[in-house]
């Protein structure tokens, strides 16, 4: 017979590596009637913040004599062992059980599902999923929420009533590839199905619509899989609760879903992006010619309208990374902008021949080019126009088209803006011996 351990604990906070339990409570069913049942508060030798004091009215006076979660660890880990963990939004219950299990030693890794994902799929059209406001539409008692014993009866009568209405789901979630367990609560099953195992870009949408993470992946669903496997970093199990949807842009090939990315980033500068969003490169580093044709290099504000050569978020970055490459390259300072460390050492010519070598590393040369990749079906193609060593875009077009010159392919181009990302990952690609895209020099 198999046996579900309905659980609900309260904590310090919502990091199950940094903050601890206050009160756990579990009750035994077979998915039809009750069997056995435990609760307790836990001393979480931590203090308990007023705010979480007031959300669940636990006290640090009330666990200040409680037992220690090592002094119940054994009893509650033969109370779990061998049955099916059972809890509304899961994956919050779950890792702080098993974090604190392993504080003590001890490996607690057992089949588990979450209500909130299969009353979604057994119980359609509710007005929400929270454990208060879906109790209280069902006509299911709970009293004192936020406490972990009302919320872990409540949880059971749930479950107990989707037991009846469709065991056959329930046993089918439980299978190893059903994702029911991994998948954050609130995103749809078959949102999850849509995704391709091909390459592209993927956004994480929150309960309004809103791009909260945008993604690349060679294989869309795979890698939209790993963000909730494994071990997972704090971040994502913050932002996995907000996750209610996830599209997708399938692109062919992964220097398109490279661009794609860069672009939509920062297009929605999307929330839990933070890294590409924290970094807004605020100054560039530019190359011009003087009346006497000497190519300078010099900082100014970057704008997106600007071909700066490489970009930095602080003019102090800026100056550093520039005197480096002076004196890198030997160039002469007082024509990169930096007069007052030019001693008169180095020539014009010097300088010359040396910033031609230090320009190819950025420079995508004059020639235009067209990279031919794979495209997003198998009867297609994809491409990335470079026109006189500036990048103008991408595009795909049917194996049928007949394109007979340069002007044909653009009519199949979307216009995109360079930026330094697409302009190193373009260079990247030039540079390598054995490429995996067609790359065609038109002049």
């Amino acid at each position: 017979m198999r046996l579900f351990a309905i659980v609900d604990i309260e904590s310090t906070g919502s990091v199950a590596n940094q903050d601890k339990i206050t009160e756990i409570a579990v009750i035994i069913t077979d998915g039809e009637k009750e069997i056995d049942r435990f609760e307790t508060l836990i001393n979480p030798q931590q203090p308990i913040t007023p705010f979480v004091v007031k959300l669940t009215g636990i006290t640090n006076e009330m666990v200040k004599e409680a037992p220690l979660f090592e002094e119940v660890a054994k009893g509650l880990f033969e109370l779990l062992k061998g049955k099916v963990f059972v809890a509304h939004n899961v994956n919050f219950d779950y890792k702080f059980i098993k974090q604190a299990f392993f504080d003590c030693g001890i490996r607690f890794n057992e089949k588990r599902l979450c209500t909130v994902r299969l009353s979604r799929e057994i119980i359609p059209g509710m007005a929400s999923y929270s454990l208060g406001k879906l109790t209280r539409g069902l006509g299911i008692g709970l009293n004192n929420a936020h406490r972990a014993m009302p919320d872990t009866e409540a949880t059971a009568k749930l479950f107990e009533l989707m037991y009846q209405k469709n065991l056959a789901f329930i046993e089918a979630s439980l299978k190893a590839n059903s994702n029911e367990s991994t998948l954050p609560a609130n995103l749809p099953k078959a949102r999850f199905k849509k995704l391709p195992k091909k390459t592209g870009v993927y956004y994480f949408h929150n309960n309004k619509g809103e791009v909260i993470y945008i993604g690349k992946a060679k294989n869309l669903k795979n890698r939209v899989s790993s963000h909730f496997t494994g071990k997972l970093s704090w971040k994502n199990e913050v932002f996995s609760r907000e996750i209610f949807d996830v599209s997708f842009e399938v692109t062919g090939n992964e220097l398109i879903a490279a661009f794609l990315e860069d672009t939509e980033i920062k297009h929605n500068w999307p929330v839990y992006n933070r890294s590409q969003k924290s970094r807004i490169d605020k100054f560039g580093i530019f190359i011009y010619e003087d009346r006497s044709n000497n190519k300078r290099l010099g900082i100014n504000k970057a704008t997106n309208h600007s071909a700066f050569i490489k970009a930095f978020p602080t003019l102090s970055e800026a100056r550093n990374w520039l005197i480096k490459k002076i004196d890198e390259f030997t160039l002469k300072p007082s024509y990169c902008g930096m007069e007052q460390f030019d001693v008169g050492d180095i020539s014009i010519e010097e300088h010359a021949t040396n910033i031609e070598l230090f320009l190819e590393g950025f420079n995508l040369g004059e020639d235009t080019l067209v990279i031919k990749g794979e495209g997003r079906r198998a009867d297609e193609k994809s491409f990335i126009y470079i026109e006189k060593g500036n990048y103008k875009g991408y595009g795909y077009y049917s194996d049928q088209e007949n394109l007979n010159n340069v002007e044909d392919l653009k009519n199949f181009l979307t216009l995109q803006k360079e930026t330094m990302l697409i302009r190193t990952v373009i260079k990247t690609e030039l540079k390598k011996k054995n490429s995996d895209y067609e790359i065609i020099t038109l002049s």
